[in-house]
C-alpha cells in the first residue's frame, strides 16, 4: 500500500530507525533488511516491522532536510 506521509522515527544511535509513528499508527522496527542512499539524496531504509494488525514489511526516508517518510507498508 502506497502510503507517501510524514512521521517521525526515533533511531539507535547509529541513525538507523527503532520506532516509526504516524497518523497510521506506531510501528516498532524489529529488522533494517536493506539500507540505500544515492550521493547527496534521502536515504532509504526497508524494515521489517511490527505493526497492529500483525508484522509487515515498511519503506521510510530519512530525508536529511525535513521528516521521515513513509512510503508504503505490506503485509
Amino acid at each position: 500500500m502506497l502510503i507517501d506521509e510524514p512521521v517521525s522515527a526515533e533511531t539507535t544511535p547509529t541513525g538507523r530507525p527503532s520506532q516509526i509513528s504516524g497518523s497510521r499508527g506506531h510501528y516498532r522496527v524489529r529488522r533494517v533488511l536493506e539500507e540505500w542512499q544515492a550521493p547527496g539524496q534521502a536515504r532509504f531504509y526497508r524494515l521489517q516491522v511490527t505493526t497492529p494488525e500483525g508484522p509487515a514489511i515498511a519503506e521510510v526516508i530519512a530525508s536529511p532536510a525535513g521528516p521521515w517518510t513513509l512510503r508504503r507498508v505490506w503485509p
